[in-house]
């Protein structure tokens, strides 16, 4: 996720959404340091689930609110390993199997 995502898809831009737009820069700034240096273990697990709860939570209210939308996912944003690790580690956190996934999948179609 990108700042100029969220403004370029977002036709009126409020100061909530411009605050966001420049904390997200920031988060991504700042992620590819810790990263790059090699420091993701220093990181806490409760840090890690707060940004996951955000994101999950801003795209499920816009897709409630505009109903389904493709994942802005750049080519190059994640590997096929970090996101079937993503998954697999929300999956199990909120008790899914694979059946109710399925069951889901087309929600807001």
């Amino acid at each position: 996720m990108t700042a100029d995502i969220i403004t370029t898809t977002t036709p009126t831009t409020t100061p909530a959404i411009e605050e966001l737009a420049a904390l997200i820069t920031r988060l991504e700034e700042v992620t590819a340091l810790v990263a790059e240096e090699k420091l993701g273990a220093e990181v806490s697990d409760e840090q890690i689930a707060d940004v996951l709860y955000a994101s999950a939570r801003l795209f499920s209210a816009k897709t409630d609110r505009v109903g389904k939308v493709a994942w802005p996912i750049r080519a190059d944003a994640l590997n096929a390993t970090e996101t079937v690790v993503l998954v697999t580690a929300l999956l199990d956190a909120a008790d899914v199997n694979l059946f109710d996934m399925a069951i889901w999948y087309r929600r807001a179609e």
